[in-house]
């Protein structure tokens, strides 16, 4: 059926199938009795999660020190330097 909606042959169609998995990498087999491709979940467990999870924020974090200080460097920089501001007592 899938071979006849792609136009090609039921080998080619397989063929196919099997590289669009393998190089997906995804959780799937192939049931060439019936012709079914049967995809399995990823469980990923709570540790990982929790791992992925830290890393990101860890990396966000990163991101908001970064453009806090050069906001802080931009703003320092606009500013009139403080001798400009003092009085001598020159007039």
């Amino acid at each position: 059926m899938l071979a006849d909606k792609l136009n090609m042959t039921p080998e080619e169609a397989e063929r196919w199938i099997v590289n669009l998995i393998r190089n997906a990498r995804l959780d799937a087999m192939i049931d060439s009795k019936l012709g079914h491709v049967i995809m399995g979940d990823r469980a990923v467990s709570p540790y990982q999660q929790v791992i992925e999870k830290a890393k990101s924020l860890s990396f966000r974090s990163q991101m908001l020190v970064m453009d806090i200080e050069k906001k802080h460097n931009q703003n320092s920089r606009s500013e009139a330097p403080n001798w400009s501001t003092q009085d001598f007592g020159f007039y």
